[in-house]
């Protein structure tokens, strides 16, 4: 059984969070054939739509560090819109000196508490501000890595970590101003994903008080089934505390006809750490969007570089995403409190 460690501190401590650089920010090419980066954007609108954006470069194209975007809106009525598309690596370009990311007449810039989309792309388009009080962080060195070599490596951090989002968005050849909630991380890996992950489950909670992320997967018999991950509580100031101390459970598991997967209508998250621990039990029955994975990647451009879920054709990947109310319950020195908000959780099962 080979080793995991998890968002370790490079003397290999357990790690604390630390405020984004602009090299976290900025890509991590390698040479690897699996190599993957995404920059994923969500937005949640008070208007009832979501919106999302995956700007992603990889090797697994036909260059090596090509981009693709793929942007998605889901209409209050449940519709969803998608487009995605390939471009060549010369239509890349990235500042030097500050963070200005462009794919041909695309671009993502800002800071690490603000940043800016302008994208169109197939009649959709995104023009927003994803903008947060609280700075980006990472948890230790931002990676975990995978075998006592430490050659397979996954990490990801996370810009404007409280963000609220303006702006408008574009579709169906409308423009419709946008206000709401959204979530942004920036994640990269050198290995086909199969080999350290099994299934995901993440969670996204916004209130006026608190947002909380969990972000965790599930590893294969190899690494010992854990179920590698972190939960970070965050207010307008910043980080309250991160911990990698997290178990997810699964209950009213029923198989799911279009994905032939046993999918949960209801999901516990718990974490402790720092002297606090806190859950959130939600309803995932709801379901908003899903998808066979494959059939999505077979229909077109953006097919190979948009492996960042799957990385394989072995299997039958699905992905599911259910947004609702939800209660954040905490309890410190200071006692135990309620926390009504909304949150999106995701499930995805990589085979």
């Amino acid at each position: 059984m080979e080793p995991v460690l998890i968002f370790p501190e490079k003397d290999g401590l357990v790690g604390m969070t630390h405020a984004l650089t602009l090299e976290d920010m900025k890509l991590h090419p390698h040479q690897s054939f699996w190599y993957t980066e995404s920059y994923f954007f969500i937005a949640y609108l008070d208007s009832g739509e979501i919106a999302y954006l995956n700007l992603l470069i990889s090797n697994m194209g036909l260059k090596k560090n090509q981009p693709a975007l793929t942007l998605t809106v889901i209409t209050p009525e449940g519709k969803r819109l998608t487009t995605e598309k390939d471009f060549a690596p010369e239509d890349l370009k990235m500042a030097a000196d500050h963070f200005s990311l462009s794919i041909a007449d695309n671009e993502l810039k800002g800071t690490d508490q603000k940043l800016s989309l302008r994208v169109k792309q197939g009649g959709l388009g995104l023009e927003l501000d994803f903008a947060s009080p609280a700075p980006g962080f990472k948890l230790g060195e931002g990676t975990v890595y995978f075998g006592s070599k430490k050659e397979i490596a996954y990490s990801i951090n996370y810009p404007a970590p409280r963000s609220r989002v303006s702006g408008s968005i574009a579709y169906n050849g409308k423009s419709v101003a946008a206000k709401g909630w959204g979530y942004v991380d920036h994640c990269w890996y050198n290995a086909n994903t199969t080999d350290f992950e099994q299934v995901w489950h993440n969670l996204k909670f916004f209130s006026p008080v608190n947002t909380l992320i969990i972000t965790s997967f599930s590893t294969p018999e190899k690494y010992g089934n854990k179920l590698v991950g972190l939960a970070a509580l965050v207010n307008d100031s910043g980080v309250i505390f991160a911990t990698t101390d997290l178990k997810v459970s699964e209950f009213n598991r029923q198989l799911d006809p279009a994905g032939q997967k046993n999918y949960p209508r209801r999901v516990l998250y718990e974490f402790a750490g720092a002297g606090q621990s806190g859950k959130i039990d939600f309803n995932s029955s709801k379901i908003t969007e899903k998808m066979d994975v494959l059939e999505k990647l077979s229909k077109g451009a953006g097919s190979r570089a948009l492996k960042w879920t799957i990385n394989t054709f072995v299997a039958k990947p699905y992905y599911y995403r259910s947004v609702g109310p939800a209660e954040l319950e905490l309890d410190s020195k200071a006692g135990p409190a309620k926390i009504k908000g909304r949150a999106s959780c995701e499930i995805i099962f990589v085979k």
